[in-house]
């Protein structure tokens, strides 16, 4: 049950993200930030046992991916210091 309240959440905080920063949904921002709040919640799942927890980590991780999609990743492409080819 916490891995789908984080990965929903994850998925709310990155669709807002994308929705402020780009002024609308980005796909690829939903499915790398949702992929995000599961691998976050799963790491550490016998530690988290309130669903308000999970729901906080699922929105941390989906706003640090979706941060650093939209922002870091075309900062290193520019600078050709970095290409990150899935998104990761």
């Amino acid at each position: 049950m916490n891995t789908v309240i984080a990965i929903s959440a994850s998925g709310l905080v990155s669709m807002y993200a994308s929705l402020v920063k780009l002024g609308k949904f980005d796909m690829e921002v939903l499915l790398n930030a949702t992929l995000a709040g599961g691998v976050a919640i799963g790491t550490g799942c016998d530690l988290c046992q309130n669903p308000a927890a999970a729901m906080l980590v699922g929105g941390l991780a989906g706003a640090i991916s979706a941060l650093g999609y939209m922002i870091i990743n075309p900062k290193l492409h520019e600078k050709k210091l970095l290409h990150d080819s899935c998104g990761v």
